[in-house]
């Protein structure tokens, strides 16, 4: 059985019943694998490139991958932070720097490597949609294809369907609801950044529609969108 291992940050991250609603969109990319593919979700909240190599997260994620398996990878939320020197990267220098690292360490294990750019946060201004994310995506599009490496624009993709969709549609993608809904957010919550079920299977499917259009051999991994498969009847049944 093949598998896909997925590092990244909160907006990626398989989270506890604590969390509920939230979802991260790697949580649920198992709804869009094809039989035979297992998927690992390693993302965590608030991590970097820099503290997720630096805290050893990698490390554990390198120790368990094998010849031919995939890994997706997607930071930029926090590399920008430039007030947390445990995890701020200079987009052009020192987060391009981890890429590659990440790059060089996984293929060296026999592993294929695709990349991702930040999901948008649900920031409007007068009604549209704004790019917060500093100039990341766009540094790892470039040097992704300066280095032949696969990237799924998430960030352009989310704006654009942001800006379709408008202000007050969006907020079902993300931890927006008033007190009382949830249990363990008693107080509600409005949270521009993380998002719930609905949100992480909107992302989950926008990165596989843009794989499909590529022809990297991770698509082997997802089902083919396009073409609806058969569910076996009796199962159903059960």
């Amino acid at each position: 059985m093949k598998k896909i291992y997925f590092i990244g940050d909160s907006t990626m991250q398989a989270n506890n019943i604590f969390a509920y609603p939230q979802f991260g969109w790697g949580q649920v990319i198992n709804l869009f694998l094809r039989e035979g593919y297992q998927s690992f979700d390693f993302a965590r909240n608030g991590r970097s490139t820099k503290s997720f190599i630096e805290e050893g997260r990698f490390a554990k994620v390198l120790s368990l991958i094998e010849d031919g398996d995939y890994l997706v990878c997607q930071f930029g939320h926090n590399d920008e932070k430039e007030y947390d020197k445990s995890r701020y990267t200079d987009k052009d220098t020192t987060y391009l720097e981890n890429l590659a690292f990440i790059a060089n360490e996984a293929q060296k294990k026999g592993a294929h490597v695709v990349f991702a750019t930040s999901i948008t946060r649900r920031i409007f201004k007068d009604g549209v949609c704004q790019d917060t994310h500093l100039g990341y995506p766009q540094s790892m599009l470039k040097w992704c294809n300066e280095n032949n490496y696969t990237c799924v624009d998430l960030n352009t993709l989310t704006l654009n369907l942001y800006n379709k969709l408008g202000e007050e549609e969006t907020k079902r993608f993300h931890m927006i609801f008033g007190p009382n809904e949830y249990e363990y957010f008693k107080e509600g919550k409005n949270d521009t950044s993380h998002l719930r079920m609905d949100g992480a299977v909107m992302v989950a499917k926008l990165f596989v529609e843009a794989l499909a259009k590529t022809n990297d051999p991770i698509n082997e991994c997802f089902l083919n969108l396009d073409e609806k498969e058969e569910y076996e009847e009796k199962a159903l049944r059960d």
